[in-house]
């Protein structure tokens, strides 16, 4: 019996020296690509305020870079590129070498001068959009030879965590983290390198450039941020329970299912318009069986987390992914609500719209996000987080703005198509539409600067933790329970 506790304790010690080794190999550019990504997320919901204020009050400072189309594309180039694509970067490149035991070996100079060029490219976007320079795509305002270097510099990435994957020793077979993972570095660059060819070297496509652009928006939902939100999920639910996912076939079906289809959504976002109608149909029909995958990946969470849910309470990373997981069936509701032929056709072009976009990049994808930084920056940067109430309060804040936000975006859509489609208001100016979801707008106004004081408090507290000054101590910094019990302590092996 000695024997093997020793034995026992000296597996544990050199998998802890494993793990350390692991982290100091991807410490330098995981904790550049989430500071760099923390500062545009509180850019971008700087540019959310503006934008959202200039949406009810064009008058609201009158100068002509800050106009409601010039300021909303920006904050959500922001979002997407400057803080999403950063924050997946960092989480891909962490939960690979982890997942896959593979130190990262060589490259990680030019990752940060990959980094560097990225960030540099995103501010030329957001200057160019904000001049008048943008190009008119959504989600690809930005001028056009700005995309193949942020293509270079994802494939800079891309790249490593591929050669971890194809090295790894998989002894537990189908390991869902690191599958999501390798179908993001491959995805990504299909759907980004395909829409950025048609739309700026194939010109004269006319009305099927517009359908691209919007299977594009689908796409990088769908095939990037889903997957790095879910392959987050997967590795920190049963790390911080403690228990093995649930069911391994579910995992298998919800991210097959997801390869499948998630590459034929987008163009039902014209129903009704000029594209030819299959096209319209099969992005109806794949938006709407879209709520498979999510069910199942729902499914397993929950059968995952039985029994468990206490730790919610004491947990800042369970405590964020388990919201972000709540809301990945929320934005496949959303996105079945906008993709059917009986709701579809009345909310297509209004704020509705806006609330999917909002529900998955921030309330899916971001939560899952915040609650993986929280996890993964002690661990590189050799000291814990310094305040629980800091915490505690970019949970809420971020809980009540996004809950307030998709919910009013909804409404104001659904105020949108009751105004349009009343035929005694044929003749009425379209301001009165503004004027009447002004009560939402407003309301989303509150909840962006809600969010954006909470990202605020998040920026400097990632920043001092990155500079190491955070707190020393061998114990995680957990958020105070109502339960005097076991809530206080984590499953063994969630520290690790």
């Amino acid at each position: 019996m000695d024997t093997s506790t020793a034995n026992a304790e000296l597996e544990n010690q050199a998998d802890a020296t494993r793990r350390a080794a692991i982290d100091r190999s991807v410490k330098g550019p995981v904790l550049f690509l989430f500071l760099n990504g923390a500062f545009w997320l509180m850019a971008s919901t700087i540019l959310g305020v503006l934008a959202g204020i200039k949406a009810f009050a064009p008058e609201f400072l009158d100068v002509s870079f800050l106009t409601f189309g010039r300021l909303q594309p920006a904050h959500l180039t922001a979002l997407v590129y400057g803080w999403g694509m950063q924050a997946g970067l960092g989480i891909m490149l962490w939960l690979m070498a982890r997942r896959s035991g593979q130190e990262l070996i060589g490259g990680k100079s030019l990752m940060i001068v990959a980094g560097v060029f990225w960030n540099i490219a995103v501010s030329l976007a957001i200057v160019g959009i904000l001049a008048g320079k943008g190009t008119g795509f959504e989600w690809l305002e930005m001028p056009s030879y700005l995309w193949p270097v942020l293509l270079v510099c994802f494939l800079v990435y891309a790249w490593p965590m591929t050669r971890m994957f194809a090295r790894a020793f998989r002894p537990e077979g189908f390991m869902v983290s690191t599958w999501y993972v390798l179908g993001a570095c491959f995805w990504f660059p299909w759907i980004y390198i395909t829409t950025n060819v048609c739309l700026h070297c194939l010109p004269g496509l006319g009305a099927l450039g517009a359908g691209v652009n919007a299977w594009y928006v689908h796409g990088l939902i769908l095939l990037f941020f889903t997957p790095v939100a879910v392959g987050a999920a997967y590795y920190f639910i049963p790390k911080i329970t403690g228990q093995p996912i649930a069911s391994q076939q579910l995992a298998q079906i919800g991210f097959w299912l997801l390869a499948i289809l998630g590459g034929w959504t987008g163009m039902q976002r014209f129903m009704g318009g000029p594209l030819p109608a299959w096209m319209v149909a099969i992005g109806a029909l794949t938006g709407v069986l879209l709520l498979i995958p999510v069910g199942v990946v729902g499914l397993n969470h929950h059968l995952t987390t039985l029994g468990k849910h206490h730790l919610v309470a004491t947990s800042p990373t369970l405590r964020f992914v388990f919201f972000g997981a709540i809301f990945y069936p929320v934005s496949g509701a959303i996105l079945a609500l906008l993709s059917n032929f009986w709701s579809g056709l009345n909310l297509q072009f209004s704020h509705a719209w806006y609330g999917y976009q909002v529900t998955a990049v921030y309330g899916f994808f971001s939560m899952t996000a915040f609650g993986a930084i929280y996890y993964i920056v002690p661990r590189l940067a050799g000291c814990e987080w310094l305040s629980v109430r800091l915490i505690r309060n970019h949970f809420w804040f971020s809980v009540y703005g996004i809950g307030t936000i998709v919910v009013t975006s909804l409404l104001a859509g659904m105020q949108q198509n009751a105004d349009i489609n009343v035929p005694e208001r044929w003749d009425q100016s379209w301001m009165s539409v503004v004027m009447n979801a002004r009560p939402y707008l407003v309301a989303r106004v509150i909840a962006w600067a809600l969010i954006t004081w909470s990202n605020v408090w998040f920026l400097i507290h990632l920043g001092l933790m990155v500079a190491g000054l955070g707190r020393r101590s061998a114990a995680p910094t957990l958020l105070p329970s109502h339960h005097d019990e076991t809530d206080s302590a984590l499953p063994h092996g969630a520290n690790a």
